[in-house]
């Protein structure tokens, strides 16, 4: 399982931020739902530009399935993939 310990602030700032009822549970756990936090099909575009702004990569479509928005790690994990391929910055 994916703990908190493998993301970063910023990642946690923007989910809290935009999904309130997640701060309460801190740390996060990769296990948490985002639709029970709130998550539905506006937020997710917001969650998507304010991520893609924060980490400046652009995640392609094909990694934004239903099953990238289940969890705060499933979402973690489709970032994570483009931010290994952008390599360090």
């Amino acid at each position: 399982m994916i703990t908190q310990q493998h993301w970063d602030d910023r990642y946690e700032s923007v989910l809290t931020t935009l999904l309130p009822r997640l701060g309460a549970e801190l740390p996060l756990r990769a296990d948490r739902g985002l639709r029970g936090a709130g998550l539905d099909s506006m937020a997710v575009v917001e969650l998507l530009i304010r991520l893609e702004d924060a980490y400046q990569v652009a995640i392609p479509d094909e990694e934004l399935g239903p099953e990238a928005f289940e969890t705060v790690g499933s979402l973690w994990t489709a970032l994570a993939r483009q931010l290994d391929a952008a390599g360090p910055r």
